[in-house]
């Protein structure tokens, strides 16, 4: 129990809280992110009062509004995160060799690795601190309906491993680096690449589908490391529909099935129509309940479990290569070929 309580609490985490929570920026972020959060679901909601009809809410779709509500602010707190997470990191260790004061820490008998994990703890911290303060704006989409207690746990866990590993990869970057304006760039740049660029990589490289199964193949593995694909997932309890998928003939998921004009309905559902002779029966991709994925690498998970597991893969190779970069001497180096001995000049 002393091991664990000394890894959750160093001399480092509490140096970080107390310089953290005594400055007025601390509070402002807050206060910030608070206002940001609940401007935009006080403006989703009153676009979606203002379309329904007589100027109210139409009962029969309010497991549509709190659908569509809970992820825009899902989304929307990703975003805010992927702002956040690695300006509170990419300085950590930079900001040290900035002051003069990281050779001060190399001499004290606490270890590289709990300087970088103190660091880390204390920024993750924070980020903690913010998904906390939102419970009270996302509970205002159970009024509504349409979205469950565990998937409000499951896109929270999506949340909260996306910030863990941008701020993972911002504390190696901040131990590569000599500045904190490069760790900072080179930061915000790996968190583009992480939300963005696999979303992208998803779209411009999809799946091929076999029009002879009737099952869908799931998107790209790496695309699911960025958290987009499973908080949709999450929210409408079921695949993004489309995405991540190259249908081999036709577009927009239309295809010929055994004299069948075959469509896939927003759900995942594919219905099937005859071109010749009696009407087929429709066949069921995965959609509506079931979330899981039906092909490659993570066949039969969550794409919520998937996309988190990737992301702690990430932060375990970003913290070994903060690990091993940040010592001044290091037990570990990659080997050098020999030096040629000198040549005796007659």
């Amino acid at each position: 129990m002393h091991s664990v309580a000394g890894a959750l609490w160093n001399p480092i985490v509490a140096k970080e809280y107390r310089s953290r929570m005594r400055t007025w920026r601390s509070t402002l972020a807050i206060t910030i992110y608070i206002v940001l959060l609940g401007g935009l679901g006080w403006a989703v909601f009153a676009a979606m009062a203002a379309s329904s009809y007589s100027g109210g809410l139409n009962p029969g779709n309010l497991p549509n509004y709190g659908q569509q509500l809970f992820t825009f602010l899902i989304i929307f707190q990703v975003a805010l995160l992927a702002f956040i997470t690695p300006a509170l990191t990419s300085g950590a260790i930079t900001g040290e060799r900035e002051r003069q004061t990281i050779d001060l820490l190399f001499v004290t008998p606490i270890p590289p690795f709990s300087i970088i994990w103190g660091k880390l703890l204390a920024s993750m911290s924070f980020v903690l601190l913010l998904l906390g303060i939102s419970v009270p704006i996302f509970s205002l989409v159970f009024l509504f309906g349409g979205i469950e207690l565990d998937q409000m746990v499951e896109a929270f866990a999506v949340s909260l491993g996306t910030a863990l590993m941008l701020g993972v990869v911002g504390i190696a970057f901040s131990c590569m680096f000599r500045r904190t304006l490069a760790a900072t760039v080179a930061a915000y740049a790996a968190a583009f690449v992480l939300i963005l660029g696999t979303l992208l990589y998803g779209a411009l490289f999809p799946v091929d589908a076999d029009p002879a199964t009737a099952v869908s193949p799931a998107p790209p593995a790496f695309s699911l490391v960025g958290p987009v694909v499973a908080l949709f997932t999450i929210a409408y309890n079921g695949p993004l529909t489309g995405y991540g998928v190259r249908y081999s003939q036709g577009s927009g998921g239309y295809y010929s099935k055994g004299g069948a004009q075959c469509v896939t309905q927003p759900g995942g559902m594919t219905s099937c129509y005859s071109t010749s002779g009696p009407v087929t029966v429709n066949s069921s991709f995965p959609g509506g309940q079931n979330t899981k994925l039906t092909t490659g690498l993570f066949q039969g998970w969550q794409y919520w479990q998937a996309s988190l597991v990737m992301q702690l893969v990430i932060c375990a190779i970003a913290l070994a290569f903060a690990a091993y970069v940040l010592p001044p001497i290091r037990r570990f180096r990659l080997a050098r070929p020999p030096e040629a001995a000198p040549v005796a000049v007659p």
